[in-house]
């Protein structure tokens, strides 16, 4: 008895215009979440290469391993740059930016090897 009452007071809500019917919400995002892995390289005497171009991300971690060495520096440019060292280890967020990182090696005599770098990131529509 109680929800015929309920109904009836609902249905002559709506067909007073006092109250509206409203359209269900919309889905949720497709997310798709992905890995990518830079891998410990050399980087030339001297010279500065391009380890991942410019690149949008809406959400991502990236893992610096540590595994390279003190006399590159590896450069994480967007909005603002960020450095670090071939030989520590670290962690980035980046949310809402284009990111380009670089490896330079500061020694001018002797090819050295940049960090592993991972890259964790998600994407939605």
């Amino acid at each position: 008895m109680a929800k015929e009452i309920v109904a009836g007071i609902a249905g002559g809500l709506v067909g007073a215009g006092l109250m509206k019917i409203t359209t269900p919400p919309p889905p949720p995002p497709n997310i798709t979440a992905s890995r990518e892995i830079i891998a410990r390289n050399l980087v030339g005497a001297g010279l500065t290469i391009t380890l991942k171009p410019s690149t949008m991300y809406k959400f991502a971690i990236m893992l610096f391993h540590g595994d390279g060495e003190a006399d590159v520096e590896v450069r994480i440019q967007g909005e603002t740059t960020r450095t670090i060292r071939g030989n520590e280890q670290g962690i980035e967020l980046i949310a809402n930016e284009s990111i380009t990182i670089t490896a330079y090696n500061s020694d001018p005599n002797i090819n050295r090897y940049h960090p592993t770098i991972e890259i964790l990131s998600l994407s939605w529509s």
